[in-house]
C-alpha cells in the first residue's frame, strides 16, 4: 500500500465527518473531501516533516472557508457588485501571508509544543484528550497552548 492510500484509508471517515459538521449538502461535502485529498496527494512529498493529520485538518479548514467564501461571493455580486470581491481578494492575500508567517513561527517551537498546538487548534482535540494522550495535566496543556498563542501574537505584529 502506497503512503497516500494509507493516509486516505486512515483519514477518509474522519475528514468526511469533520466537513459534514460545517457543510449541509451531501454533494458539497463529497466535493470538499475530494478536494482535500487531492491537495494532500499533490503536496505529500513536500511535507515530509509535518504529521499528515496536521496537513489534512488544516486543509479541511481552508477548503471549508473557501466554500463559504465562494458562496458569499456569488451572493455578494448580486447585492454589492465587484467592490466586495476586491476586498475579499486582498483579505485572502493577507490571510495567506499571515498563514506563512504562522507556519514559519511554529517551526521554531519545540516539537512537542508544536504538536500539542496543532492537535488542539487544527484537529480540534480537547485539552482533556491531549492531556490523557500525552500523560500531562489539563493545566499543563492549557499553559503550553497559551504560551504558543502569546508567542504568535508577539511575533505577528
Amino acid at each position: 500500500m502506497d503512503p497516500f492510500e494509507k493516509i486516505y484509508s486512515e483519514y477518509k471517515h474522519k475528514v468526511y465527518f469533520f466537513v459534514k459538521k460545517y457543510i449541509q449538502k451531501e454533494e458539497d461535502t463529497e466535493d470538499i473531501v475530494q478536494d482535500i485529498f487531492m491537495h494532500v496527494w499533490k503536496h505529500m512529498d513536500k511535507t515530509v516533516k509535518v504529521p499528515p493529520e496536521a496537513i489534512i485538518f488544516k486543509t479541511c479548514k481552508q477548503e471549508i472557508s473557501s466554500f463559504y467564501r465562494k458562496n458569499k461571493l456569488l451572493f455578494s455580486f448580486s447585492e454589492h457588485e465587484i467592490n466586495i470581491a476586491n476586498e475579499d481578494i486582498s483579505d485572502e492575500n493577507s490571510h495567506e501571508e499571515n498563514m506563512v508567517k504562522v507556519e514559519t513561527l511554529l517551526e521554531n517551537l519545540p516539537q512537542k509544543t508544536r504538536k500539542l498546538f496543532i492537535q488542539h487548534k487544527i484537529e480540534n482535540i480537547s485539552y482533556s484528550q491531549l492531556a490523557k494522550e500525552n500523560n500531562l495535566s489539563k493545566t499543563a496543556v492549557s499553559k503550553q497552548i497559551n504560551k504558543v498563542l502569546a508567542f504568535l501574537r508577539r511575533n505577528l505584529h
